[in-house]
């Protein structure tokens, strides 16, 4: 392969641009490698007309990069043996976990219920099914799990095709369960004629207390002819058969309460089926049709969340009683967020209520909701990818995926301008009448082209900046040059006027603030609302049963009234751009709307990029907290003291201007009535809560024994944190001194540091020891990330306790520790769940069975 000097110079594009001359891609093969898409990230994002043969290779790099977003692209260095990584720096690892995989064979599928939109957890589902039959060159469906018709509408089925196109998601065959109805109507009556299911007519609730107690049914007995019989009433719909159910006949003392002879077929004759009317009155379950339905269909890997794993060996049976083709179940963990409904049920009823504006409002986590807040494909796939197929539950902040989303849209955004319309008037000694001169879209990418920028002697600034602004002041005017202010006027504490001298050829690097202005030519300018949205509820982490009303936060939609750009106004729905100094943005309403006869203010939805403070001028929803940064877990986002009249809390519909009876927050009104009870505070958590600890993994990157302690070492641990932790270990009678360096280790990194004879400990190695005394580090595998947390596989993961109580009673480690235990494969586990990394288990050498401290 060529070798080429660095692409961010001019030398170095030459020697590309040369090269690509006479071939298509860098390592000169018929097809594209991963070595193409390496060299494209060390591109700049815009190359000049001179290199046209490296513009026209970072335009087809860039083409199969969207159409191909999840291919593993072969690597020229790995098939010369050079050693090279073909994963990104934050991806899982999603290759090597489909059991038995084979290229041209693979068959996976997306089986989403038509009762809802899909959410971002349905995306993460859609995108692992469509990556793995892609990458196996195999086969994907997506099913329409069509079993409940008092749920489903034809209305969401529809979205969901529309949402699956948004993501690039192109399946090879759409298809419903009830296309399969009548075969599993035969699959069940000759799952009867076996005497592997009965027909039940015990009324709900004596069947639920019977299965928890573990009672057979009075009618797990009866002949299979009544069975048959009694299944003919169901299908007919009959008055008797309205009454029953038909059970499997699995295991009714069951430890796993799934496996008590579960419900596989049920009447349902109140509403019509939205493909097949009243035809069918019996429907099965999901846990009946969607094994069977697998296999009839080809499914070789069917792709579930860990939170089905109690009814993996339902799964099984069905398949087996049946008769039918083996499927490999592979799970995964569920996405959840904090402050996030994921239910469809209980999304359904902010819609049903009226206090949100539909399935796409902006505060939802619907793929359309996400999209209308500013989310790309390309930012929900990079962040898919980063989650992978790890089996660990943990609550996740959304800072993350917006952080993910801001990396993508930052190169290719235009910039543009807008004030508070409280904004005061600096007036210049600039051009006697409006003149207008082009700026770049974008300092950075000539690609995006030009835009028209006016200048009048009369322009706006925002009020935040003219408070900062001293007389005499030279500051700098963003795309105009340098300007002295030499008077200030203030009326009731705020800036009114301010009267100043244009020093275009002065130098920015002489001055300490840069500021944004809109031109004062208030016939031109564009009327605009800056809309913010604070979280839809006040609970990081909902429950089955909490009372919704009483979560609503009745400030989550929060408006500026600004004074935009003229330009803004040309900007169509959709468009993504920055307000200089303010963030991201996304047109929700523009300016000009067809059929529409009133003139209303454009909408722009702030975009959130993840950070924990705001780009320069101060946001109204606080990032930090609704980002769900560290330290913030669980408090209640509030607005800014200092907000102008101007600035509205509404809460309610996000479309267009909100009734002022729905718009204000009332003084003696206390938002928020249920306190968080999930990681907001550790008193309200349970001491076997394992997510209390927090467990790192660490690189010791200095050891060397205490000076007077005969069992101790001293190490510097480097955790990922500004400077390494000093943790002392007393393994120097197990371990000798070059065996620790340089290791990859387990720390729980939320003790209080304590002194061990004069050295400050702040933290522990965690080690395991055999019955007979071996002591071995517990380590995680090549390619762990120093600084990750380590999960428990199957657990939900809260954040961690800031420090643990070491108090008698309230200790959580004294707690946790008797289940830390190495299973017979030397895995570190807590009850049974592994302890994971991104890159696998954590282990040691050789101690089976032993305790971990």
């Amino acid at each position: 392969m060529a070798a080429f000097g660095s692409l961010k110079t001019e030398a170095g594009l030459k020697e590309l641009n040369d090269h690509l001359a006479s071939t298509s891609y860098v390592c000169s093969g018929a097809t594209a490698t991963q070595e193409d898409f390496d060299f494209l990230d060390q591109a700049p994002g815009n190359v000049g007309a001179q290199f046209p043969h490296v513009r026209r290779w970072a335009q087809h790099i860039r083409n199969l990069k969207t159409k191909f977003p999840f291919r593993k692209w072969p690597s020229a260095a790995k098939d010369k043996g050079e050693a090279k990584s073909e994963k990104g720096k934050d991806q899982a690892k999603l290759e090597g976990l489909l059991p038995g995989a084979e290229v041209g064979k693979v068959c996976t599928r997306f089986p989403p219920e038509p009762s809802g939109y899909l959410h971002i957890g349905h995306a993460k589902a859609a995108m692992l099914n469509s990556h793995y039959a892609r990458h196996y060159q195999g086969k994907l469906i997506v099913r329409f799990d069509d079993t409940n018709p008092s749920k489903e509408k034809m209305e969401f089925e529809e979205s969901m095709i529309k949402d699956l196109a948004t993501l690039q998601v192109q399946p090879d065959m759409v298809s419903h369960t009830s296309d399969y109805f009548d075969q599993l109507q035969i699959a069940m009556e000759d799952l009867i004629k076996k005497g592997k299911a009965y027909v039940d007519d015990t009324d709900q609730e004596t069947m639920r207390a019977e299965r928890d107690k573990g009672t057979a049914s009075k009618c797990r007995s009866q002949p299979v002819e009544e069975n048959l019989r009694r299944f003919a009433e169901m299908l007919k719909g009959s008055e008797e058969g309205l009454k029953m159910c038909v059970r499997g006949k699995m295991d009714m003392q069951s430890a796993n309460k799934c496996l008590r002879d579960p419900v596989f077929y049920r009447c349902k004759v109140e509403l019509p089926h939205h493909k097949h009317g009243f035809k069918y009155k019996a429907y099965p379950t999901y846990d009946f049709a969607c094994p069977i339905v697998d296999a009839l269909e080809g499914v070789t890997h069917a792709l579930r969340t860990i939170e089905y794993r109690d009814r993996a060996a339902m799964y099984e049976w069905v398949l087996e009683a049946t008769g039918s083709r083996k499927v490999d179940v592979v799970e995964f963990a569920k996405t959840q967020f904090s402050y996030t409904i994921l239910s469809k049920r209980k999304l359904a009823w902010f819609v049903d209520n009226g206090h949100v504006d539909g399935w796409d409002d902006p505060r939802f986590p619907t793929v359309q909701g996400v999209m209308r807040r500013g989310m790309t494909v390309e930012g929900l796939q990079e962040f898919v990818l980063t989650q992978g197929m790890s089996k660990a539950t943990n609550m996740m902040e959304w800072d993350k995926i917006w952080a993910i989303n801001k990396q993508k849209i930052d190169p290719v955004v235009p910039r543009y301008a807008a004030v508070a319309d409280d904004a005061a008037v600096l007036f210049l000694d600039g051009p006697a009448e409006p003149q207008s001169t082009m700026t770049k879209k974008h300092p950075k990418n000539d690609e995006l082209g030009e835009r028209l920028l006016l200048q009048s002697k009369e322009i706006y600034i925002d009020q935040e900046d003219a408070a900062a602004i001293e007389e005499g002041e030279q500051v700098t005017l963003l795309h105009w040059g340098n300007a002295y202010v030499d008077n200030i006027t203030k009326s009731n504490g705020r800036v009114t006027k301010l009267t100043g001298r244009l020093n275009v050829e002065g130098n920015v690097k002489d001055t300490k603030k840069k500021i944004h202005w809109v031109p004062k030519l208030d016939q031109q300018v564009t009327p605009a609302i800056l809309r913010e949205f604070d979280h839809l509820v006040t609970k990081p982490k909902m429950e089955d049963d909490d009372d919704l009303p009483s979560l609503i936060n009745p400030a989550s939609v929060m408006d500026t009234q600004a004074i935009g750009d003229p330009l803004l106004k040309t900007l169509p729905k959709g468009c993504k751009i920055q307000l200089e100094r303010r963030g991201y943005y996304i047109v929700d309403r523009p300016a000009f709307q067809p059929g529409r006869q009133k003139v209303e203010p454009m909408v722009l939805v702030k975009i959130p990029d993840g950070k924990g403070k705001d780009m320069g001028m101060k946001s109204k929803v606080d990032p930090s907290k609704l980002q769900g940064a560290a330290g913030q877990k669980g408090e209640k986002v509030k607005a800014d003291a200092g907000t102008s009249p101007k600035e509205k809390k509404v809460n309610g519909s996000v479309n267009g201007d909100v009734q002022a009876k729905d718009s204000k927050v009332q003084k003696d009104e206390k938002p928020g009535k249920a306190k968080a009870k999930a990681a907001a505070k550790p008193a309200e958590r349970p001491l076997e809560d394992f997510s209390r600890l927090n467990i790192r993994v660490g690189k010791i990157t200095k050891v060397w024994p205490h000076e007077t302690a005969e069992k101790l070492y001293c190490e510097e641990i480097d955790l990922g944190e500004e400077k390494p932790r000093q943790i002392a270990s007393g393994l120097r009678a197990h371990l000798k001194q070059e065996e620790m360096e340089g290791q990859l280790v387990i720390v729980l990194a939320n003790l209080k540091p304590r002194k061990l004879v004069g050295f400050e400990s702040q933290g522990m190695v965690m080690c395991a020891t055999s019955s007979e005394g071996k002591v071995e580090l517990m380590q995680p595998p090549a390619g762990a990330k120093v600084g990750e947390r380590v999960m428990a596989e199957g657990l939900e993961m809260l954040e961690p306790d800031d420090k643990l109580n070491e108090k008698t009673g309230k200790a959580p480690w004294e707690v946790l520790r008797p289940g830390c235990l190495t299973n017979q494969s030397k895995q570190g586990t807590y009850n049974g769940s592994l302890w994971m990394t991104s890159a696998g288990p954590v282990t040691c050498k050789s101690v089976a069975g032993g305790t971990i401290s």
